[in-house]
């Protein structure tokens, strides 16, 4: 499990971010079509996670030491977003007080919050795997910087674009703000795998 882990000579850099980021919005996409389609909460607070971390294992899985990758994923989502609605009052007050003090728009303050306290757990489930404290730090800020991108961009994108969207389009927002994250974890995981994203082959 705690193996070195790299990236293969036919998973270029620029590839395998490419195919991170179509993981993580494709994966995001289908979160949030689940969500906006029926299971609503179900989707949030439970399977993001296990889809999440599906759509992300599918990129790793030629590389040792990602069997529990999904799993992880779904078992740390699940107890993030749990503790952080029970604890929601502990964090609300400063998103009154920016929204108050900043301007701007509650679901923006909201998003930014939220988004790495509803990650967090899932990242260090996640960084568990990577077989080393520096590893698993680099992975957690990542993993944070990225979820605070997503919960800005996923704001940004639906107060402009959810109310003409359909039910069954509004995931793209979603998946946009997932991919956004992407970018992010991304860079750290070529870093952590072992190539810099300006390495050739």
């Amino acid at each position: 499990m705690t193996q070195p882990m790299t990236l293969s000579r036919s998973h270029h850099p620029a590839r395998f971010l490419a195919l991170w980021v179509l993981a993580n919005l494709t994966g995001g996409f289908l979160a949030g079509f689940l969500e906006e389609n029926g299971l609503q909460f179900m989707a949030t607070l439970v399977l993001t996670g296990a889809i999440i971390g599906t759509a992300q294992w599918i990129v790793l899985r030629n590389r040792g030491g990602f069997r529990w990758w999904p799993l992880i994923s779904a078992m740390g989502w699940i107890l993030s977003t749990l503790g952080t609605s029970l604890f929601q009052g502990l964090y609300r007050p400063a998103i009154e007080f920016l929204w108050n003090q900043v301007g701007l728009w509650e679901v923006f303050w909201i998003n930014l919050f939220s988004q790495p306290l509803w990650i967090l757990g899932m990242a260090i489930a996640q960084s568990l795997v990577l077989g080393s404290s520096r590893a698993a730090g680099v992975w957690l800020l990542a993993s944070l910087v990225g979820a605070a991108a997503n919960g800005v961009v996923s704001a940004l994108l639906c107060r402009a674009w959810c109310p003409a969207l359909p039910a069954a389009l509004v995931g793209i927002v979603n998946g946009l703000g997932w991919a956004t994250y992407g970018i992010v974890t991304g860079m750290a995981a070529i870093k952590l795998l072992g190539h810099s994203p300006t390495e050739k082959e």
